[in-house]
């Protein structure tokens, strides 16, 4: 799947909002009172709502730029891409992708199936989360930048 929109924020406040995520996460999953400068290279295991265990490796982590990981079970790994580019001072391009690597042939057909059938639904809520992000920025009176 991907995702490219401008946006109306600066490239600065996009990153500050996905990395604030990031770090929440992290902190959660870890226990760790964590900062951006340790995130690059980090791994730890996540653990999801339905108990089930997967490795997050941060891959890479560009301020500003880029942003990827990768979650793997023991059925596939699923990498996750967000690569920022300033437009000018207030506007930003992201491209947001995710890439699913299955183990198996049917576990490929399953993954491709669930990618079909909830891929509209995710991308509908992956804009609507970026357009209140955009909302908030404006809101804020860009305080955040």
């Amino acid at each position: 799947m991907e995702i490219k929109q401008t946006l109306n924020v600066p490239a600065k406040y996009l990153w500050h909002k996905i990395i604030e995520s990031v770090l929440y996460d992290a902190r959660r999953q870890t226990g760790k009172p964590l900062q951006e400068t340790q995130l690059a290279g980090l791994k730890y295991t996540k653990t999801f709502a339905n108990h089930q265990q997967a490795t997050l490796q941060i891959l890479t982590l560009e301020p500003n730029e880029e942003y990827a990981y990768t979650t793997t079970t023991s059925r596939n790994a699923y990498t996750v891409r967000y690569a920022l580019t300033a437009v000018d001072a207030e506007h930003t391009t992201l491209v947001y992708t995710e890439k699913i690597d299955s183990k198996g042939g049917l576990q490929r057909a399953n993954d491709i199936l669930t990618s079909f059938l909830l891929g509209w639904g995710r991308k509908r809520n992956f804009k609507k989360m970026l357009a209140k992000m955009t909302e908030e920025y404006h809101q804020n009176g860009q305080a955040a930048s």
